[in-house]
């Protein structure tokens, strides 16, 4: 699944190694596809790829430049892939997910052994 996470940056507007090493972190995460900056009042990193761990790269990023929030985490938006799906999917009769809730592990089977004293006439203690 793809998605996009967006990450706010507090950086210098004129430093450029800032930005730099955001890049560099960002594209060296498994699983991004690209990155992007976009500016307004502050700087926003967009990374698109599959399976990102946001939480990994807000905190690498979090390292080297300082102050960084994570803004949002979701899937990429396609209207025209979805609207194909959707209408391919609600005619299909949907398949019932059956889930066993509880493991079966049963109870462990232990072996009983009766040992008889062979003489049980006498005292054990003395």
């Amino acid at each position: 699944m793809t998605q996009k996470v967006i990450i706010k940056l507090f950086i210098d507007r004129n430093d450029q190694r800032s930005r730099t090493k955001a890049f560099k972190i960002a594209v060296s995460q498994p699983g991004v596809e690209s990155a992007a900056i976009k500016e307004g009042e502050s700087y926003e990193l967009e990374v698109v790829g599959e399976h990102i761990d946001a939480v990994i790269l807000t905190n690498c990023l979090r390292k080297k430049l300082g102050n960084v929030e994570l803004i949002s985490v979701g899937p990429i938006d396609d209207d025209n892939d979805n609207d194909n799906t959707v209408s391919t999917n609600s005619n299909a009769n949907p398949q019932p997910n059956i889930y066993s809730y509880y493991p079966d592990f049963g109870a462990p089977q232990y072996q009983v052994y009766e040992v008889r004293d062979p003489n049980p006439e006498c005292c054990s203690i003395m």
